[in-house]
């Protein structure tokens, strides 16, 4: 029996950001001809399985290996996985017999009619995987059974039939190529390619929980980019312990802090954001100013009071947010920062955004991996101190929304402050070309509901209409 943990259960964090955890289960490796499943099981097995993003490419070719077996798994992509996909194993391999059934549709060696769905005991069982990924690209194998002397390269047209067959040289196991990825489906093949930063993000994320759950499985991944050189982003050595599997994908420093915060929390969605676009803002007539501290406005017939400090609070923060670039304070030497294989690539490919938060590093592509990036210099404002939790908080922002600029909260805590500073304060007198310029800069920000602390910005005070009805 091959026992491997994994069952994959999605949830949101706190941050709004989806968690992925493992949970155990047993696989054994399956034996047996590859034949269709009777027509009937197949209305009765659930829905067939569609392949929509890359990652989840990756995983079905991973699972197969595991499945035949594998103790060495090696995923190769070129361009991120837009040119070429290619999963290397060292499985028990494709018999001759089942070189036609391997990307028919229905057509696996797990099960054979719906009561076999008791007992499986392995990844997958649909017989859709290559079939789907026979339809989204051009896929060959090349595979070598353990009782054959020679390999044999398979390739398959886009129904999945067998169009090729030559001798190719190959020791036991098989490799699965996957060239130019949805690229028969125009539309999704120009979004994929548009989105392959974050594509590419989510399909490490995956195979990082791979990587930490096949005890006895190494597992390496690598990209090309052009010409350049291939460079290893995930590597395991195959350990018995899942402990030892963890030090080689987050460093041996991390192991004893792995945690996974899973929560959720209430938002309340006040009248003015279903009711008030904020196109609208610039339509509103100023009434007045209340208690020197709220500024009275119309539209058609709603009263709204805002908060004079708040929303310009609020403004001036988005624009610090938007413009400033922090400067930046030379390290003495060098620091290592003991980065994962995974976020150690994020920051290489967001290098920009680190850069405008005030953190330089030293980029050493054909160091190894995992020891390529150092930090040379941190970002310094007054009382405000930086340092590598700063730099784990935007790897871990960015790895969700690559290419988005984003800030440590430590820094959004420092423009709240500074534009609490800087903005109209409670008592303050305004004329009414001052209120409206306040309120005309909440047009201008895309959530001006809230100032930085929480604070909401305006208030529906009455509906004119009701009241005159009334």
């Amino acid at each position: 029996m091959f026992y491997i943990y994994f069952y994959i259960c999605e949830c949101t964090c706190f941050r709004g950001h989806t968690v992925t955890s493992c949970f155990l289960i047993s696989v054994s490796e399956p034996a047996g001809a590859i034949r269709a499943i009777d027509k009937h099981s197949v209305h009765q097995i659930c829905s067939g399985q569609v392949v929509l993003t890359l990652a989840t490419a990756v995983k079905e070719l991973v699972e197969n290996s595991v499945d035949a077996g594998a103790t060495s798994i090696d995923v190769k992509l070129k361009e991120c996985g837009v040119e070429l996909v290619e999963v290397s194993d060292n499985g028990k391999g494709v018999e001759e017999a089942n070189f036609e059934g391997l990307t028919l549709k229905h057509h696996t060696s797990k099960i054979r009619d719906f009561s076999d769905l008791i007992h499986v005991e392995t990844f997958g069982f649909r017989g859709e995987a290559l079939s789907s990924l026979c339809a989204l690209s051009d896929l060959s194998v090349v595979t070598c059974h353990e009782s054959s002397q020679v390999g044999t390269k398979l390739v398959f047209d886009h129904k999945g039939h067998l169009v090729q067959k030559s001798p190719h040289p190959r020791q036991q196991g098989t490799t699965v190529s996957l060239q130019q990825l949805f690229s028969t489906l125009p539309v999704r093949h120009k979004e994929f390619q548009r989105n392959i930063k974050k594509e590419y993000a989510k399909m490490l994320h995956i195979l990082q929980s791979y990587c930490i759950i096949s005890v006895g499985v190494r597992i390496t991944c690598s990209n090309q980019n052009g010409q350049g050189k291939r460079t290893t982003v995930l590597c395991t050595s195959g350990s018995q312990s899942m402990r030892e599997n963890i030090g080689a994908i987050f460093g041996p420093k991390q192991v004893g802090a792995i945690i996974f915060v899973c929560t959720s929390y209430l938002h309340n969605t006040a009248y003015h954001q279903t009711k008030v676009n904020y196109y609208m803002f610039k339509d509103m007539v100023i009434i007045g100013q209340f208690n020197l501290g709220f500024i009275i406005t119309k539209l058609n017939s709603d009263i709204f009071m805002i908060d004079q400090h708040a929303t310009d609070e609020k403004y001036n923060f988005e624009m610090l947010q938007q413009h400033t670039v922090l400067q930046g304070q030379k390290l003495i030497a060098p620091q290592k920062l003991h980065l994962t294989a995974v976020s150690e690539n994020v920051l290489m490919e967001n290098i920009e955004i680190f850069r405008k938060n005030g953190f330089e590093f030293l980029i050493d592509e054909d160091a190894q991996v995992m020891e390529r990036v150092k930090l040379v210099s941190l970002p310094t404002s007054k009382n405000w101190t930086f340092g590598p939790a700063d730099i784990e908080e935007l790897i871990f922002m960015l790895s969700d929304s690559p290419g988005i600029m984003c800030r440590p909260s430590r820094v959004r805590q420092m423009f709240a402050s500074r534009a609490c500073r800087k903005s109209v304060m409670i008592g303050t007198a305004l004329n009414v070309s001052e209120m409206k310029k306040l309120v005309v800069h909440m047009g201008e920000i895309e959530q001006p509901w809230n100032c930085p602390h929480g604070r909401p910005t305006m208030r529906h005070l009455a509906n004119l209409d009701v009241i005159s009805q009334d």
